[in-house]
């Protein structure tokens, strides 16, 4: 069972990426005028069932499942008056699923109906997008479409954390917690997939067609695409294209010169502004993008060309002194080794182990050590090795009874002789008198054993 949808920003969360979509297909079509009215429209349809949704309150109605019909009998009638003999099929069909989502929208009332209505958007805008009279200027439309879907998933699940609040006895939720939360969410997830769309392998940063992925004229940002065809608003969208396309600039191969893969330039985004049924909040808003990019171009210019200078005499430099940069690098690469390899001796104890080895060569065979306390305090320093060595090293702020206690807590069997060895370091460093011979033996035995019992 579908958890009910009864959150007023889940639905209009909805209703935003619907109308996007729509607009994002109108947009094709906008050298006839029409996109305008035709927004228009949707929109009024697309209110006036999702109203009859949300006043449902998560539980489909009789009331809901009659004007359901209605929608659907309004819309099979436009569909065969209007929708195929001006735009012919596949555009037809796509208008066909969107009336059946407005009918849908009378009855939507659960998350899952939710989902399948955000789903029909990102067909329609998928559709819009691969089409090839699609290019930069639809991304006005798209990003918003983006953050509409975005904000619509991250309100219902906020909707329903706050639903579950009381029946855990955790609290009520307010509506002002819910908004900051659902902002502070769709931004974080918009900044995550942007930064993931940056670190992405792209043809350019500013591109959105990969050469394994589906092709699209959104990916060209170069010259603004030719609007043509034939028949009322693109009535030919149903053959290959090219007579659709004019010029072809549809397909992204011809008309496009070098610019092709670059940001518009300033002339390029007039161009666009001035194209027959740009909306004119749109091109004003590219005809302000055009006047900046152009007073950034020129301020950063005489930075740019002092730049290609720089690097034009750095490829210079390289080429005549291409031995010693090939040697430098190799010192580079051979000094970076030695130190994975010094990191990695480090890591291994391999210093620790050769010491101790050395210290048992020394000490502990041939008894090369100092004489009175001096020579007890080696046998102590070496003893302090092994156990470093075995992951208990001795911390700098711990006296030697602390140590002894941390050395013998989990090596009981060694206890009598770390005991007794740290005694006679003890006496030999606090006492009143030296240590003699004998004690010197002792320290010798006890360390031998302490090694040998270490392993």
């Amino acid at each position: 069972m579908s958890p009910p949808l009864t959150y007023l920003p889940a639905y209009l969360g909805l209703f935003a990426a619907l109308l996007l979509a729509v607009a994002c297909n109108a947009f094709l079509d906008i050298q006839y005028g029409s996109f305008g009215t035709e927004v228009i429209l949707w929109a009024v349809a697309l209110a006036w069932t999702l109203s009859v949704g949300w006043k449902q309150h998560g539980t489909t109605s009789n009331g809901g499942k009659q004007q359901q019909k209605i929608v659907l009998i309004l819309g099979f009638v436009a569909t065969l008056l209007v929708f195929i003999p001006t735009w012919g099929f596949p555009r037809a069909g796509l208008y066909l699923l969107l009336v059946l989502q407005a009918s849908q929208n009378c009855v939507t009332t659960s998350r899952r109906q939710l989902h399948m209505g955000l789903l029909v958007s990102a067909v329609m805008v998928m559709f819009a997008a691969t089409h090839h009279r699609a290019d930069w200027t639809m991304l006005f439309y798209l990003v918003p479409y983006v953050v509409a879907v975005v904000f619509t998933l991250v309100s219902e699940q906020v909707s329903r954390r706050a639903a579950d609040l009381p029946q855990a006895r955790l609290g009520t939720s307010s509506g002002a917690g819910q908004g900051i939360a659902i902002a502070a969410a769709t931004a974080t997830i918009l900044l995550l997939g942007l930064a993931l769309y940056v670190v992405t392998p792209q043809v350019t940063w500013l591109s959105l067609e990969w050469r394994y992925g589906q092709k699209t004229p959104l990916g060209t940002l170069g010259k603004p695409l030719e609007q043509g065809g034939s028949g009322q608003a693109g009535g030919n969208d149903g053959q290959t294209g090219a007579q659709g396309g004019g010029s072809g600039a549809g397909n992204g191969t011809d008309g496009q010169g070098a610019g092709r893969d670059s940001w518009p330039s300033p002339a390029q985004m007039r161009d666009a502004a001035r194209r027959p049924g740009m909306p004119e909040w749109q091109s004003a808003v590219i005809l302000q993008m055009a006047s900046i990019d152009e007073a950034i171009q020129q301020a950063l210019q005489p930075m740019l060309d002092a730049l290609d200078d720089a690097w034009n005499k750095l490829k210079e430099w390289l080429k005549e002194h291409r031995t010693a940069v090939w040697l430098g690098l190799f010192g580079l690469l051979l000094l970076i080794l030695l130190l994975m390899l010094y990191f990695l001796l480090r890591e291994v104890k391999a210093a620790t182990w050769l010491r101790t080895r050395y210290d048992f060569l020394r000490l502990g065979l041939f008894a090369r050590h100092a004489g009175g306390g001096q020579g007890i305090a080696q046998y102590y320093r070496a003893m302090e090795r092994l156990f470093a060595l075995k992951d208990a090293p001795r911390a700098p702020t711990a006296n030697t009874s602390e140590y002894l206690r941390e050395i013998t807590h989990y090596r009981d069997h060694l206890r009598d002789e770390a005991t007794e060895l740290t005694r006679l370091f003890e006496q030999a460093r606090y006492g009143q008198t030296a240590p003699d011979a004998a004690q010197l033996v002792r320290t010798r035995q006890l360390y031998r054993q302490i090694f040998q019992k270490l392993g």
